[in-house]
This record gives C-alpha cells, structure tokens and sequence, in this order.
C-alpha cells in the first residue's frame, strides 16, 4: 500500500475515534474580541510562518496569530520538521499530524576550505558521505594532528539542538543525531555556516533556506556545495547554485543522498476552530510562498489528501459543537 495513503488511514482513524471532549468549542479571545491561534514554530521556518500570519491577517483581521518559541506556553498548533516521528508519536498522544511541506538537506562547506581539492577527485557516494559524517575521516583516514598541532582532516560540525536538522539528517543514512563525528555547536542550525566558513576544515549540512539567499536564490556567500555522486544531469542543476533550480529537481525526483523530510503541523487532542481554518488556508492558499522560502512542496495527490483531512476535521468538529 502506499506509504501516503497508509498515513492519511492513520490520522483519518484517529481523529474519527475522537469524542466530543477532544473539541474546545469556547474560542479563546483575546482582549479586542479577536480570536486567538497560538503557533508553536521552529527557528528556520519562521519567516514563511511570518509571511503566513501576515497574509491570513490581512485577510481575516478578526484572528490573532501571535508566535511563541519552543519554550512558549500554550498553544493552539506546534509546527514539527520530523514528521516520520510525529506520525509514530501520535499513535499514543492523540494528536492530528497535518504535512504542509518539505525541507531538503544538503552538505556544505566555506569557500576557503583546504580540503576541497582533494574532495573533488572522489565526489562523495553513500559510503564516503557516511564515513566522512559518521565514521572516519575518508580524506585522510583517521585524524591526527600535524607538526602544528591542528587537525590533517576534515572537521564535521553538527548541532545539538532537539530541533535540528541534524536528527533528519542523521536518521536519513541510517544513524542517529549522537553519531554525528567532530564538533558539536549550540543554537540555531544557521550557526552550522558560520563554522565552516571560519575552519578552513570544516565540513557541515543545513536545509535550503539556509544555505541559499532567499531574496537572491544564489548560495550564501561563502558557502560551497559538497560535490555527491548523483546522475550527471542532478549534478548540473546542483552545480547552478540557483535555489529555484534546485527546488524543482527535488520536487521530482528522489536523490538517495539528499535527505527530504516532511514539515507537519501537530494539532492537539483539543482543537478549535479557528486553528482548523488557519491550518486549512495554510494548505491552500498559503502554499504559494512555500517555495518563496526555500521549502518545497507537497505533492499534489498528498496536498488533497491531507486538504480532504481537514475538511472531514472540520465536519467531526460541527457535529459535536
């Protein structure tokens, strides 16, 4: 069976079972009488969820949609970028995975990179991609210190964050975010091109929107794409460094070395509302600024499915107002 429609029976059952305990009828309202829709984000989705809460403003000025941080307190909808496990999760918490789109991952390092000569005789397949990330130091095999004191390798930087790109990353190639090698780095997955564009051995990986000029659709400055062993033609886009270009690839096909994972909103067991319609418009017509920031989107037979979900929400939550 496919895997999309096996999700889609997934969130169908469990919404279907839910009781009338499972809908918060009362709107909470905020002081002018608006009613209230609290988004949970994540660091590098923020500005397309900005750019959502000012469009659906503009459009219905009686909803408020104020942030709040991974540290905020309650919340109408929390927006996950590891949808696989948020679809696992839901078995026992009750909750309605809702995919919105998708983010790509790809290996980065500085321009001034020392190693990238060496690199290029031998782009990296799976097998170099995963000793060079998780096992050993391909470029020079184990790593050891020169005559200076600093390392003959390559310096891999991931992030420790619970909400990094790291864990998709990691979990892509089979591994876990902890058998990430080298140095870890605090923060948002941003900080990643900082540390390569400062090590002259540093070598990393971020999503597009942030390895790529959103207003440019170049690649950053200072950052350069790790050459992978991809089909000469998947290359080519690759090699054009254009955001736009490398979207529409991704979009049609599936690169083995290229991890894509889902964007998903996570609606509690209590819902309301007003958080069903924003979801809802965010699936329709607020797609239109998805690829805007560097995001891809969901196929169009996923995009009805998870559409028709909501409908079918919005029905089961009439009935039982």
């Amino acid at each position: 069976m496919d895997k999309k429609v096996k999700r889609l029976g997934l969130n169908l059952a469990l919404f279907g079972a839910l009781s009338l305990g499972s809908f918060v009828n009362a709107q909470e309202t905020s002081v002018t009488g608006q009613e209230i829709v609290r988004i949970k984000g994540v660091k590098f989705v923020d500005a397309l969820l900005e750019k959502w809460v000012s469009e659906y403003s503009k459009k219905y000025p009686d909803v408020l949609l104020p942030t709040v941080g991974k540290e905020g307190g309650d919340y109408s909808v929390e927006v996950s970028p590891f949808g696989k496990q948020k679809e696992k999760d839901a078995l026992e918490t009750g909750e309605t995975i809702i995919p919105f789109g998708r983010y790509a991952v790809l290996p980065i390092v500085g321009e001034g990179n020392v190693l990238l000569g060496e690199l290029g005789k031998k782009k990296l397949n799976g097998k170099r991609l995963k000793a060079l990330f998780f096992e050993k130091d391909y470029l020079s095999g184990e790593e050891e210190e020169d005559s200076k004191g600093k390392l003959s390798g390559a310096t891999v930087y991931s992030n420790n964050d619970s909400r990094s790109v790291s864990h998709s990353f990691a979990a892509h190639f089979g591994y876990e975010a902890n058998s990430l090698k080298g140095k870890r780095i605090a923060g948002d997955d941003i900080y990643l091109n900082n540390a390569v564009t400062k090590d002259a051995t540093g070598f990393s990986f971020n999503n597009l929107s942030y390895i790529y000029d959103t207003k440019s659709r170049q690649l950053r400055e200072g950052l350069i794409l790790i050459p992978l062993d991809v089909k000469k033609e998947d290359a080519e886009v690759l090699n054009t460094q254009n955001l736009d270009e490398t979207i529409a690839l991704l979009e049609s096909k599936t690169i083995d070395l290229i991890p894509v994972e889902d964007f998903v909103f996570v609606l509690p067991e209590k819902t309301d509302a007003a958080t069903l319609r924003f979801v809802k418009w965010a699936l329709s017509e607020g797609q239109e600024y998805v690829h805007t920031f560097g995001f891809l989107r969901l196929d169009s037979k996923t995009l009805a499915q998870e559409q028709k979900q909501l409908s079918a929400l919005e029905t089961l939550f009439l009935a039982n107002k």
